[in-house]
């Protein structure tokens, strides 16, 4: 190999024939000259942006580069790779189509605010999507970006999501909790199998008010004792719900009242103690 000095002279002079082997040197001043070089090409452009050992300043050349202002491709290979400034991809996410933003967010690669920002672009477009686009998303789009499509409540597309594997069970039980979530969502996780398999989302739905009461009388004799009792003492569970869980607990031989706090009484002395005061 040539002294670095050389190879840095010839990556900036070197013909499209040589050029290649100047940018796949290892040395961060080579490629950089490289790049620089008016023989570099746009195949020469998407090797570079695909490498993860590459300097941060070569992938934002590459991104202000007038030659390839036009290139999808490199937009998109710049945006996935995890060592170009999150300025730059903040700027260049404008330009990408809505699946491939949605195929970056299951990226883990790619740095989380990265990811963040995605989704809440993707979020912010929703409502004004076609029915068609919901449902493509639902197949490949990450799981908060799932919870959002679900959130929107049209009924075909939430099926498509609750097949999605990247949906978990944890996603699920906290869509079941907010507050926000739509009866058509409840409905509709109420009627899958694959998910009412699952004990806890079958908890979160029994505390739920949309979860239709013929179900949750399905759900609630599968309920462990002590989650049984834990329900009933919840103030948030619907009030038609609490008597079929009374039932089942009088059908164990459980008593339904909760224990009572212990309540110690203080003497004096421990009183003034926990008060502060002094005595004289």
């Amino acid at each position: 190999m040539l002294p670095v000095e050389e190879r840095i002279r010839n990556a900036l002079s070197a013909e499209a024939a040589d050029l290649w082997t100047a940018v796949k040197d290892p040395h961060p001043e080579v490629l950089t000259n490289a790049v620089c070089n008016p023989h570099f090409s746009e195949d020469m452009a998407f090797f570079t942006a695909k490498r993860k050992n590459v300097p941060a300043e070569v992938l934002s050349l590459l991104a202000g580069d007038r030659r390839f202002k036009d290139s999808y491709k490199l937009k998109l290979l710049l945006c996935r790779n995890p060592r170009t400034p999150q300025r730059v991809v903040f700027s260049l996410l404008k330009f990408l189509r809505i699946f491939d933003l949605a195929d970056i967010t299951r990226d883990q690669h790619v740095h989380i605010n990265v990811r963040q920002k995605i989704e809440q672009m993707i979020t912010e477009k929703l409502r004004s999507l076609p029915l068609g686009i919901k449902i493509a998303l639902a197949r490949r789009a990450h799981s908060n970006i799932l919870l959002a499509v679900m959130e929107a409540g049209d009924e075909s597309v939430i099926q498509v999501c609750l097949e999605n594997p990247a949906l978990t069970e944890g996603q699920i039980c906290k869509l079941i909790a907010m507050p926000s979530t739509k009866a058509p969502v409840i409905r509709q996780i109420t009627r899958n199998e694959k998910w009412t398999l699952r004990y806890y989302v079958r908890y979160a739905l029994i505390r739920n008010l949309h979860t239709p009461l013929t179900r949750v009388v399905k759900f609630i004799p599968g309920i462990k004792t002590v989650d049984l009792r834990d329900l009933y003492a919840d103030q948030k569970l619907p009030l038609a719900t609490r008597p079929f869980i009374y039932r089942e607990l009088a059908d164990r031989g459980e008593d339904v009242e909760m224990p009572q706090e212990e309540v110690y009484a203080l003497s004096g002395d421990e009183d003034r103690h926990l008060t502060g005061e002094q005595e004289d």
